[in-house]
């Protein structure tokens, strides 16, 4: 049987790292002392939610919390032609798969490129997923049930995707960006 991943010694080192108390640490990621205390001596399983919210206050990212491994360095390089695409159904809205394979069923990131008249429409990613997106260059209109958002360059949005959503970029320009989900 698999095991879940240790990942206590890690959020330790890096707390350490950040000069950070287990006090400082709670105020700065909204879990508890005590939680953080059992995170750390890998005594309890904490949600995904929970490793997002302390690797955010550590400002560090989760695969390095995930992947480490004690003593040994973690480094992959992936040429351009090599990273994955998926395009959308009308080929104008074009998604490079910067995650890696094995985190997909818990978050998932990509740079985007969206033609102008180009849509992206979502299925529903489940229960609780929530999805960033941060436009480097041009706009974007997010709609679900009858909200519509526009976001421009240099913007960020943030949304539940629990329900089907549609992303179209009405504009005469390449919209570019990024996007997260997490699962």
């Amino acid at each position: 049987m698999e095991h879940p991943p240790k990942v206590g010694r890690e959020i330790q080192r890096l707390r350490l790292q950040n000069n950070l108390t287990l006090d400082q640490l709670a105020r700065k990621s909204g879990v508890s002392k005590s939680i953080l205390s059992q995170i750390e001596r890998d005594h309890s399983n904490p949600t995904l939610a929970t490793i997002w919210r302390i690797t955010r206050a550590l400002e560090s990212s989760l695969e390095e919390v995930f992947f480490s491994k004690d003593g040994e360095i973690f480094l992959e390089k992936i040429s351009q032609n090599a990273t994955p695409e998926v395009t959308s159904e009308d080929g104008k809205f074009r998604l490079r798969i910067l995650g890696a394979l094995n985190t997909v069923s818990s978050i998932q990131w990509y740079e985007f490129r969206a033609k102008p008249g180009a849509v992206l429409d979502s299925e529903a990613h489940g229960s609780g997923s929530l999805e960033s997106i941060t436009l480097c260059s041009g706009n974007l209109i997010i709609k679900i049930d009858n909200q519509k958002q526009s976001i421009s360059a240099g913007e960020t949005i943030r949304f539940k995707t629990e329900k089907s959503h549609l992303l179209k970029n009405e504009s005469g320009s390449i919209a570019h960006g990024f996007m997260v989900n997490l699962l």
